[in-house]
């Protein structure tokens, strides 16, 4: 039987320890499936179930939609089951006098300390592994999926009316009936150029599949096609002046006036074509994984972010098992219903807030960004530490509750 050394002189069983970090790796699986499902069953139901439905996606469809966004919950699962597993885990051993048996032989706390860090370093690894090598392609193939699922509705016309649909650059809605038929009221919205944009506005439309070509389209009765520019463009800087000296008193809405306007009894008009994207844009921080991430020609603020966020990730992985070592060391008969919802609490608060002060910090580059992700990491263990040595003795008390 092979031992290791982890305090002092003295040598910890390998299998003991090998049990130890199977034990824990069960509940968190089992806990990490758990928020990971309730996630999926939120953002599934609440979000795209109903969007799919609209647009006749299939079961396989939806299946690979469910694939494709798992990846998106496990930076909140992962820490969160790591902490549980590891309470639970040792408030268990710690009730059945397994560490009052350890005392005994002359091993103190810093095994329990130990096997966290150990714990929480291979968690960060995972998180690694996971947000830089498998999230961005699942992203990427759940945006694709979608914009897919929306694309292939609206060329074959199997939209119903109340709902406003997009493809590429051009936005359709309905107030009445249905597009593969006849459908009443009908708004759309294109960009046709970077500085103008089009709205066609019809009472009906009729045949938005042309059957008996190879592309399809609609026909519109009662158009009246307008013009505008963007907000944003050329044309519109160069028509405020004139705009001023006509009515210098009114506010942009009172003379937001359109460049051109047309009426036609009918107009026919091709659905857009759209070319989806076969594979990941590298170059967008959020589909590139960690080789292409540091593959980019140039980096900014969004590059600093990214990559800031997946560390801040993992480095919550890290010090989460010894957070919950001091949860366990605060538990008492007192306090057992509070210390773990507690710890729970501040590891999803540091899971959705840090986010928010990675971006802020991020303007200030990658060197001073990591330092600033990994400094908070090593307080926050040193915190621990100094929290476990202060109640090292309560390691080996009982409380009389059953795990």
């Amino acid at each position: 039987m092979k031992w290791t050394r982890l305090d002092g002189n003295r040598s910890v069983s390998n299998r003991y320890l090998t049990g130890l970090a199977a034990e824990i790796g069960k509940i968190a699986l089992i806990v990490l499936a758990t928020i990971e499902a309730v996630f999926l069953c939120d953002i599934i139901v609440s979000r795209f179930m109903p969007e799919l439905m609209a647009l006749g996606a299939s079961v396989p469809v939806i299946a690979l939609v469910v694939v494709y966004s798992i990846p998106n919950g496990l930076f909140i699962a992962l820490p969160t089951a790591l902490l549980i597993a590891v309470y639970v885990v040792v408030l268990r051993r710690r009730e059945n006098n397994e560490f009052g048996v350890f005392a005994g032989l002359g091993y103190s706390h810093r095994i329990l300390s130990i096997g966290a860090v150990m714990i929480g370093f291979t968690g960060a690894i995972i998180s690694l592994v996971l947000s830089g090598f498998v999230e961005p392609p699942a992203r990427f193939l759940l945006a694709s999926t979608l914009e897919q699922i929306t694309y292939k509705a609206v060329r074959d016309g199997e939209l119903a009316s109340g709902r406003f649909y997009q493809i590429g650059d051009t936005t359709f809605y309905a107030t009445s009936g249905r597009m593969n038929e006849v459908a009443g009221d009908v708004f759309l919205y294109q960009k046709s150029s970077e500085d103008t944009g089009r709205v066609i506005v019809a009472s009906q439309l009729l045949n938005p599949q042309a059957r008996d070509s190879e592309q399809s389209g609609v026909l519109f009765n009662n158009v009246n096609i307008y013009e505008f520019a963007d907000t944003g463009g050329t044309e519109t800087a160069q028509a405020q002046p004139a705009l001023d000296s006509v009515c210098p008193e009114c506010g942009p809405s009172e003379y937001f006036q359109p460049l051109s306007h047309m009426y036609f009894d009918r107009f026919y008009m091709e659905l857009p074509k759209v070319d989806l994207p076969s594979t990941r844009d590298w170059l967008s921080p959020d589909e590139a994984d960690f080789f292409e991430l540091f593959s980019a020609p140039d980096w900014g603020a969004a590059h600093v972010q990214v990559f800031g966020e997946r560390l801040m990730r993992a480095a919550l992985c890290l010090v989460t098992p010894l957070m919950a070592l001091v949860a366990v060391a605060m538990t008492s008969k007192k306090t057992l219903l509070l210390c773990l919802p507690l710890a729970s609490a501040i590891v999803l608060m540091l899971s959705f807030f840090a986010s928010s002060g990675v971006g802020i910090v991020s303007g200030s580059g990658l060197f001073a960004t990591t330092a600033i992700v990994l400094s908070a990491a090593a307080m926050i263990t040193m915190a621990c530490m100094l929290m476990l040595q202060g109640m090292s003795g309560r390691f080996v008390r009982k409380i009389g509750v059953v795990v």
